[in-house]
């Protein structure tokens, strides 16, 4: 009696051993699961802008541009968003853009003296401005200890970035992201303007005013294709969900005037 006894102590024992070992187990792997879950979240955000802003002209360099990215994002997840308040994290601009810590507070303060002094051109379709330009930025500021900075938008963009319901062109952070090149940025946009009509046919004179390309390319269409096109095309092709090729079209003197772009989004 006594060896049942401890031979069912010891199956007890066991189960609970195993029953234990199941359940850090699945433990682990819910948690696993749960950081993906998170980890998706982080790469999927959503990045809403006016048509206005895409059809823009202004140059501003890859780390402001991560920057803007980064207040965009948060256009429709902010309670400040609305009043043109928006707070970028030291932390989220290093896991998002791959850089240390050190490099990342770095090129937010650079990126935000860069969006205080420049400028944003827009080509209004009716009334009697034909252009109108804004800084983009009307404060910026550092939070004391907190690795946060906070933007505040000129109030006149306020309309071009939130409560947007039609004519925007949106496309993920963690795509956009990939990108390392102001210019291909650009074209990246404009891009995903079109991209639900699969095609868009643009003026070279276009391309040259709004992404105010520089005067070696402006002047020799070679050039332009050769530095800008050509490359910028290979790179969205290779690391976002659109696959693009385009044709150049000609006037009677045999002179680059448009360029045709056929788009295609790939799903993930």
């Amino acid at each position: 009696m006594a060896s049942w006894s401890s031979y069912y102590g010891f199956l007890v024992k066991l189960v609970l051993l195993y029953s234990h070992s199941n359940n850090a187990i699945m433990a682990k792997k819910i948690k696993g699961h749960n950081m993906k879950i998170v980890t998706q979240r982080e790469r999927k955000r959503l990045i809403v802008q006016s048509n206005e802003v895409t059809e823009a002209a202004y140059y501003l360099t890859i780390k402001a541009k991560r920057v803007l990215w980064l207040c965009l994002a948060q256009a429709y997840n902010s309670d400040t968003a609305a009043q043109g308040v928006f707070s970028i994290h030291v932390s989220d601009y290093q896991s998002l853009f791959g850089v240390s810590d050190s490099a990342a507070s770095r090129d937010i303060k650079a990126a935000m003296t860069e969006l205080l002094k420049s400028f944003v051109t827009f080509y209004p379709k009716d009334g009697d401005d034909e252009e109108i330009s804004y800084p983009w930025m009307a404060k910026q500021s550092v939070k004391r200890g907190r690795g946060e900075f906070v933007i505040e938008f000129n109030k006149n963009l306020l309309p071009y970035i939130t409560g947007l319901s039609e004519k925007f062109t949106q496309f993920y952070l963690h795509h956009c992201g990939k990108l390392n090149n102001a210019r291909t940025i650009r074209l990246y946009e404009s891009l995903c303007q079109w991209a639900q009509a699969g095609i868009w046919k643009v003026d070279v004179e276009w391309l040259i005013k709004r992404y105010e390309l520089p005067a070696s390319q402006a002047n020799n269409f070679a050039e332009m294709r050769r530095k800008f096109i050509e490359p910028a095309v290979n790179r969205i092709n290779k690391n976002t969900p659109l696959k693009v090729d385009f044709k150049e079209l000609y006037d009677g003197s045999h002179k680059v005037t448009s360029l045709i772009f056929n788009i295609e989004t790939i799903d993930e």
